[in-house]
């Protein structure tokens, strides 16, 4: 699987954090090598493809200090290659048993080379997401069926021919940038995700404060309105006092909400003591319209 050529977006500082992380155990290393000769395998018994030099100088490291072997790393058209000159077979089926991965250890240093692989990210600025593509769904399935072990689960979808693996949800990315050691790029992830959420609060607090004042205002239209009908139709001496007391402050105060109405009032009333009256008020400015 060809590496991704990416600028310093949040994804290349994460591949970035990951090449340099090298595990102290040497199972840990065949784990990840396994991760990369599944993903970027080329047809020699081990060799390794990728367009950037990432995966390639890592495994260059990697297959040192894991088998002490001195690989070759060399260029081939556009591509840059590492290969092993002798014993590459002999690796190769190492790296297939099946005990590679028993540890939890190893199984966190696979999911970091199957997305140094064939991973990305998206900002955390913008939507939530992590890919990790492979060329059969089979070996998706297998890479999250370990995700599983760490109680994180994936969607597998079909892309051009290709298997993506992929996490959606904020935390589930969060939880596999830890799994895999970027621990970085996943303080720099969560405080992204902190801003952005505290800034959706404040967005969704002033929407919401918005759309009151927008009620408030047309509900004191309507009020207005009506007790001017009132008043033209029939005249505030027809009223009760409290509710020609009213009728008179909100029209001199239109703009005010139903609290500060009610302080304004002597004695001062509750919000829904005034709400009251103004809906009495309503009630007969309708009565009114209907017999007319």
């Amino acid at each position: 699987m060809e590496e991704k050529q990416e600028s310093r977006s949040f994804a290349s500082k994460v591949r970035t954090e990951l090449a340099e992380h090298i595990s102290k155990g040497r199972h840990c290393r065949k784990a990840e090598l396994r991760a990369f000769f599944e993903g970027c395998h080329s047809e020699k018994p081990f060799s390794i493809l990728s367009e950037g030099l990432t995966i390639p100088e890592k495994c260059y490291s990697l297959l040192k200090k894991a088998y002490r072997v001195e690989p070759v790393l060399d260029r081939v058209e556009h591509e840059n290659r590492v290969t092993v000159p002798s014993g590459g077979s002999r690796i190769a089926e190492d790296l297939m048993r099946d005990d590679i991965l028993e540890r939890e250890c190893c199984k966190r240093a696979y999911l970091r080379g199957w997305f140094l692989a064939a991973g990305t990210v998206t900002d955390p600025e913008g939507h939530y997401q992590l890919e990790i593509v492979t060329k059969d769904e089979s070996r998706a399935f297998f890479i999250n069926e370990i995700l599983k072990a760490f109680d994180i689960e994936g969607k597998i979808t079909k892309r051009k021919g290709n298997s993506v693996l992929y996490l959606k949800e904020g935390q589930k990315v969060a939880d596999f940038l830890g799994l895999i050691g970027a621990t970085v790029a996943l303080m720099e992830y969560e405080n992204a995700r902190i801003v952005k959420e505290v800034r959706g609060r404040i967005n969704r607090q002033v929407n919401c404060e918005t759309a009151n004042i927008k009620k408030t205002i047309n509900a004191s239209a309507r009020q207005v309105e009506q007790i001017e009908y009132i008043r033209e139709t029939i005249g505030f001496d027809q009223l009760s006092d409290s509710l020609a007391q009213i009728a008179k402050m909100r029209l001199e105060y239109p703009d005010v909400s139903l609290k500060e109405l009610g302080e304004m009032m002597d004695p001062p009333l509750g919000k829904s003591a005034v709400n009251h009256r103004l809906r009495r008020l309503s009630e007969l400015a309708a009565d009114m319209d209907g017999q007319s």
